[in-house]
């Protein structure tokens, strides 16, 4: 796990550095600034998709760091957004006052819920079928897939919803 990462933060450093030279003398100041935080900005998934894949493939749960501004709501209520489409199973916190909005948005939608129903009943019929490959709606459904959905159940039950 620790190799993988490695190599997503070699090739954040890399990108940054080749923008670097790219640009040098080229883009000053804040307009440097903004396209090498736009490189950045960019790599940020692929490391945050990578450390997850190592977390799921070692049975860990993905838990965000506190958002340590406990006056600032909009803050933490955009940081954790942003944790839970990054494939964030949830986040810490350091307040009282913070345990509602982050149990509100790791909390699954009806919508959620009812995908994760359709996906996991979707792969028993497969299995029932015998089939090798299982597709709903038109789109293929593999394990990770399937893994998400079981995590989706599991965070609704979690929250007291009757899944």
């Amino acid at each position: 796990a620790g190799r993988a990462l490695g190599r997503v933060g070699d090739f954040i450093d890399s990108g940054v550095e080749s923008m670097a030279d790219q640009w040098a003398g080229k883009i000053t100041g804040k307009g440097l600034a903004e396209t090498l935080a736009r490189g950045v900005i960019r790599a940020v998934p692929l490391a945050a998709a990578s450390a997850m894949e190592n977390l799921r493939a070692a049975g860990v749960e993905a838990i965000d760091a506190v958002f340590s501004d406990i006056n600032d709501v909009e803050g933490l209520k955009e940081d954790v957004k942003l944790t839970r489409n990054l494939g964030f199973d949830g986040k810490t916190v350091v307040h009282p006052r913070q345990v509602d909005v982050v149990n509100a948005a790791f909390t699954p939608s009806k919508k959620e819920i009812n995908y994760a129903l359709r996906v996991l009943a979707a792969v028993e019929e497969g299995k029932r079928q015998h089939k090798g490959a299982v597709t709903l709606g038109g789109d293929m459904i593999d394990k990770p897939m399937e893994l998400r959905a079981q995590t989706t159940l599991a965070q609704a039950r979690a929250a007291g919803i009757n899944v």
